[in-house]
């Protein structure tokens, strides 16, 4: 009797425990299914604006190029604008970099030259929001609206590409309008200039309006490739009217000139607000994110969409409850025999998800998890955890893809502004020198101010190639004999004798003649370089910069200290990071690239040693870092060092 009723009481908690369970483990399957389907779309909606900003970024780089150009800046200086090679220069960029138009506008606002049949002139554009910041003296990218007459003047079929007539869709807002002949044009607007003189705009873009390729490469990007709205969809919008698409009709075609359910419309359209969730597109339910396009002045002008249908996910969840129902119902009836065996066998494949998850946690990639075969939940879990795995591990990839893309381009630019940065600098030395001529006050003060900022676009464009080697893996020492005082320290003292006179700082350099490492000879003068060039820099005017040297071991350890406003403690940790400032560079109006520090310590850090930075507020800072000695090959029989030496170095 006591057996019964203790079974039966046993019988009745699992009984209750299962069936709480069950639905409790319903509702979380259907909300993990969904829930992170629906996470997935939010995500592949950064991914297609990281496409569009990619895009825009290209274009607006290839103004930058195209206004720098000789030939473009000589014609907009002279009103040159029947020159045949200008013209036939542009032409050859819209083509190389696929884009649909591509104008050269006078500081008037009115364009000048087009790169496009029919090749219209003199109408005004100054209005467009881009050109019109571009007329300001600052570049400028985003998307646009252009009616049918602008389009048409831009370039031959422009104007037809972007008419439509509107197809009638369930549940889509009433208009008025049977027909859509606006342009939704990605474009980019930067100013050419002469020192300080804007000749010019160079202007130019994509229209959005039946652009499958760019929708394609979203779905590439996002996608794997799928353009057939199997695994999902991506659409931009023009108001309320989707202009590309790959979402498609039931004949197949694309839903072009079809239009967005009311409800998305409504939210973010008029409110100017994202849209995540369960919506309807043209015939079926999606799990959807919208965001709204808006124009430079932040009207909102369209939407950016991306989505997946939703009934295959609520099969999915559908199918994993039945399953879990009927596991639970065997589970229940075998649980007074089997529970102990079935616990150890559903345990074994939780920790092999958990020693897996550690791993992750760990930035490792882990092996695909076994499916053990003791339950089908467990094995549907573990089967998910392996597809995150993949899927994460292919995001990294095309993350990383991306970032290298990104840094050939930013390798690229750099390269590219080097002749021109050179020739600018050579001619102002040639100018403050005074070797073309006696200069007056007034020139002198511009001279020097242009100076200023040749040297830093040269700062720039080291430390930016600098950074893309780093970023590439092509930043690698190549070691040789160097004499630090003689190779390194006295051409740098040289090279910075007018900022230090500037500053009128005083340099005492303490290194001995007999120092000498075993490195890259130019990563050692880069460090060099930016350490003395920030204490100069940053230090108090009038103060002291100080460079000394000893061998420690095998290693011989710098320092490089100025007095100055120092730095707070909570400031020193962010210092060697990518893109870090100083704040008193800053407020005293001297600003670096932040990739400074950044590259000294992957330099340091390159050839085995560390780099450190001590400061005392109000009073100094020091930096401290050490590089390998040299070892002659032969021990018996080297010289010895010689004696040391004592630079300092007073302004003029």
């Amino acid at each position: 009797m006591l057996r019964a009723k203790l079974f039966k009481a046993f019988a009745i908690v699992v009984v209750l425990l299962t069936l709480f369970s069950l639905l409790y483990a319903m509702r979380i399957i259907n909300q993990q299914v969904v829930g992170q389907a629906q996470s997935h779309v939010k995500r592949d909606l950064s991914g297609a604006w990281a496409v569009l900003k990619s895009r825009e970024n290209e274009i607006e780089t290839v103004m930058r190029l195209v206004a720098m150009k000789e030939i473009i800046v000589s014609a907009c200086e002279h009103g040159d604008w029947e020159n045949p090679d200008v013209g036939g220069r542009l032409q050859k960029v819209k083509s190389h970099f696929n884009l649909d138009f591509l104008d050269l506008v006078g500081p008037d606002g009115k364009a000048q030259l087009r790169g496009a049949p029919p090749f219209a002139r003199g109408d005004f554009i100054g209005n467009n929001q881009i050109v019109a910041a571009a007329l300001r003296g600052t570049e400028a990218s985003g998307m646009v609206l252009l009616g049918p007459q602008e389009l048409a003047k831009e370039a031959d079929g422009l104007r037809e590409r972007a008419f439509m007539e509107i197809e009638k869709v369930p549940r889509a807002r009433q208009t008025p309008m049977p027909f859509e002949e606006r342009g939704l044009v990605l474009a980019a607007a930067v100013p050419v200039t002469k020192g300080l003189q804007l000749l010019g705009v160079v202007y130019g873009g994509i229209l959005l309006n039946r652009n499958f390729a760019i929708v394609d490469e979203i779905m590439n990007v996002v996608y794997h490739g799928d353009t057939n709205g199997q695994l999902g969809t991506a659409t931009i919008f023009l108001g309320d009217c989707r202009i590309a698409t790959t979402v498609r009709l039931a004949n197949g075609n694309r839903a072009i000139a079809t239009r967005a359910s009311k409800e998305v419309a409504d939210r973010v359209l008029d409110n100017g607000m994202s849209w995540m969730g369960d919506a309807f597109v043209v015939k079926d339910r999606y799990l959807t994110a919208y965001d709204p396009i808006k124009d430079p002045s932040g009207q909102v002008i369209g939407m950016l969409y991306v989505g997946t249908l939703k009934k295959p996910f609520d099969d999915m969840a559908r199918n994993v409850m039945w399953r879990f129902a009927l596991a639970s119902l065997v589970a229940l009836a075998l649980s007074l025999v089997l529970a102990y065996i079935i616990a150890d066998r559903l345990a074994l494949p939780i920790h092999r998800l958990v020693d897996a998850s550690n791993r992750m946690r760990r930035g490792e990639k882990p092996p695909p998890v076994a499916v053990s075969g003791s339950c089908r939940e467990t094995d549907a879990l573990v089967v998910a955890f392996n597809q995150m795995v993949e899927d994460l591990t292919d995001r990294e990839e095309r993350l990383k893809a991306l970032n290298r893309s990104y840094m050939e381009t930013v390798g690229f630019v750099s390269h590219e502004l080097k002749s021109p940065v050179g020739t600018m600098t050579n001619y102002v030395y040639l100018l403050r020198e005074q070797k073309l001529g006696p200069l007056n006050d007034r020139q002198a003060r511009a001279l020097r101010a242009i100076d200023a900022a040749a040297q830093r676009l040269v700062e720039m464009v080291r430390h930016y190639l600098n950074l893309s080697r780093i970023e590439n893996g092509q930043f690698v020492p190549v070691p040789t004999k160097v004499a630090v005082a003689e190779d390194v320290i006295k051409p740098l003292i040289e090279a910075l004798d007018a900022e230090i006179k500037d500053n009128e700082v005083r340099i005492e350099a303490q290194v001995d003649a007999g120092v000498v490492l075993h490195a890259d000879v130019n990563m050692v003068r880069e460090v060099f370089e930016n350490l003395v060039g920030n204490a100069i820099k940053y230090g108090k005017r009038g103060g002291l910069v100080r460079i000394t040297g000893r061998h420690e071991g095998d290693r011989v350890v710098f320092s490089v200290g100025n007095d100055g406003p120092g730095i707070e403690p909570d400031r020193i940790p962010l210092l060697f990071r990518k893109f870090g400032r100083l704040d008193a560079g800053a407020s005293k109006g001297k600003k670096g690239t932040g990739l400074g520090l950044f590259i000294c310590k992957h330099i340091v850090e390159a050839h085995g040693g560390k780099i450190s930075v001590s400061s005392r507020p109000g009073e100094w800072t020091e930096f401290e870092f050490s590089f390998p000695a040299w070892t002659p090959p032969v021990a018996a029989g080297v010289p010895a060092r010689d004696p040391a030496i004592s630079q300092t170095q007073n302004p003029a």
